[in-house]
């Protein structure tokens, strides 16, 4: 009979999102030639393994069948993998079919996974940890954030194949004519005072001084992106054991680097309903956005540059993306974990980036890529390597994640952020109990 906590889990996750960064790309993917059915087989000295990976934009999910194909044929007569490609709407879609796999008694051997949900499959015991198969020099490759994103309770769970992260981006041509010069390395990254002065600075009648991308809606995209307002001045979402939130999500640094978002609207600078393009249409002098924004404003054939994010005592950037696990179900773990380390090796997180334009999630790869020893690149890898914080590691993130989205909004609409806080606190704190008895 399943235990309370995976029917707890199985419940959060429905009502879960998953991390914007990774399903920004609209483009749909046909997985009706890559469902395999079937449990783990082993035939003729075989190892058949099953993997799901979610669908995401078409280049991504093509590079990722691709190596898994060269998988197979490096591992041919030892281990095969058996793809399926799995409906990811950027909703609870994925989630709802690891649920059914779950009760059904038939996870695949190798899933992917978004990267701040590990501890709740952890704590749920739908994935096993790896802890004994990584060897110290593979592990010390991986940059913090990673091992810091797929570490529970001391246990690694899960590797990354790609980082991510959120920089301010300037229209150059807006920075040349207003005679601003951007900082470009973290020593220099702007302070919330000078980050506000030049966004009152640069908005006008017909043109906002920064743009946060509220349309992504009510989500996993505001904790991405807003935490770091609260990390950035000390402030932390949950207790360093994980037991409660009460005295941090709305401790004293919690409510002042809310109070800085909520200036932010109050002094018209940010636009509560920007249009899907207003930065690149020169309709919004900066940006705090992902790698995918470099990605379309160079399509647009747009001048841009990158700043560091703006921080208040230390400066703090987003991290976390989709990443590789194990099943509890598996029942070869030691070959699973061989297409995990594939899938995240040196070549594969050097290609991923190349065809999704979001940093590796390797040193190695960092090292090996010239785009990213360059401005303005050089942004992202220089907050990955160095100011990223991965999101909190608990089972009740998917509870604690909304909180922090509601509350973000609220902010935008100007509501009291004591308040606010204090009351999403209570609904944390209910999820929390779950897990402290």
């Amino acid at each position: 009979m399943m235990g309370r906590a995976k029917l707890s889990f199985i419940f959060m996750l429905m009502v879960s999102v998953m991390l914007v960064a990774c399903s920004n790309n609209d483009q749909e993917v046909s997985n009706e030639e890559n469902s395999n059915e079937g449990d783990t087989q082993e035939v003729a000295g075989v190892i058949e393994l099953d993997m799901w990976i979610h669908q995401s934009g078409e280049d991504e999910t093509e590079f990722n069948k691709k190596r898994i194909e060269e998988f197979n044929e490096a591992h041919e007569g030892e281990i095969q993998i058996n793809v399926e490609v799995v409906m990811d709407d950027g909703g609870s879609s994925y989630n709802d079919s690891l649920n059914a796999a779950l009760v059904a008694g038939n996870l695949p051997d190798v899933l992917a996974l978004d990267g701040p949900f590990v501890a709740s499959y952890a704590d749920a015991e739908i994935i096993a940890p790896v802890t004994e198969y990584i060897s110290d020099e593979d592990k010390e490759d991986f940059v913090d954030s990673i091992i810091e994103q797929g570490t529970y309770n001391g246990e690694l769970y899960s590797l990354g194949a790609m980082e991510s992260s959120v920089v301010l981006y300037y229209n150059k041509e807006i920075f040349e004519e207003a005679g601003i010069e951007a900082p470009t390395t973290l020593e220099d990254a702007w302070t919330w005072t000078e980050f506000m002065d030049v966004a009152k600075q640069l908005t006008t009648d017909d043109r906002y001084g920064l743009n946060l991308f509220m349309n992504y809606g009510v989500g996993e995209w505001y904790t991405y992106m807003g935490a770091p307002f609260i990390w950035s001045n000390g402030g932390e979402l949950i207790s360093e054991d994980g037991t409660t939130v009460d005295g941090y999500l709305n401790g004293p640094e919690s409510v002042e680097g809310f109070e800085f978002v909520k200036s932010l609207f109050e002094e018209g600078v940010v636009s509560l309903t920007p249009s899907e393009t207003q930065f690149e249409e020169g309709k919004a002098a900066m940006a705090l956005g992902g790698p995918w924004i470099a990605v379309s404003a160079e399509n647009a054939g747009f001048e841009y540059g990158m700043m560091p994010y703006p921080y208040s005592e230390v400066p703090k950037s987003p991290s976390g993306s989709m990443a590789y696990a194990i099943s509890s179900q598996a029942e070869h773990p030691e070959a699973a974990y061989q297409v995990m380390q594939w899938m995240t090796n040196e070549e594969s997180t050097i290609g991923l980036s190349e065809v999704t334009g979001m940093p590796p999630a390797r040193k190695s790869a960092f090292e090996s890529m010239e785009v990213y020893n360059e401005l303005p690149k050089k942004i992202i890898r220089d907050q990955v390597v160095n100011t990223a914080h991965a999101r909190p590691t608990t089972p009740a993130y998917p509870v604690l994640t909304d909180a922090f989205a509601q509350a973000f909004h609220a902010m935008a609409l100007g509501e009291d952020a004591q308040e606010t806080l204090d009351q999403q606190v209570q609904r944390v704190e209910r999820e929390l109990r779950r897990f402290n008895q």
